[in-house]
């Protein structure tokens, strides 16, 4: 799987301590839930992330039924919509009802 040549969660795996942040379980996961994750600059939010996705998938998740998307890398808001709707479009295409977003980084698109 993907999540396996990820950067973020290969340091994590690669690390002699493999600290795992106990908000994780707190994290709601169930259908419709909105769950925010803030706090300073390298304190592991996005590590966080990705650890959460290492338990989708290992609960058996569909893979495609997960979206993470790093928004530092989008301009704005007009951005993120069209990526949004190009993953939205992809579910219907692959018959995919339900999904998981991450949206890491989310501050960062302007408006």
């Amino acid at each position: 799987m993907f999540i396996e040549e990820d950067e973020d969660y290969r340091k994590w795996k690669e690390s002699k301590v493999k600290w795992i942040p106990n908000i994780i379980e707190r994290v709601s996961l169930e259908p419709f839930s909105l769950n925010f994750i803030f706090g300073p600059r390298q304190v592991g939010k996005t590590t966080l992330l990705k650890l959460i996705i290492k338990r989708l998938l290992d609960e058996g998740i569909n893979p495609k039924a997960i979206f993470y998307v790093r928004c530092d890398y989008l301009s704005d808001y007009k951005e993120l919509m069209k990526v949004l709707d190009e993953y939205m479009e992809f579910r219907k295409n692959e018959g995919i009802e339900s999904s998981y977003f991450l949206l890491d980084e989310i501050t960062f698109p302007k408006e």
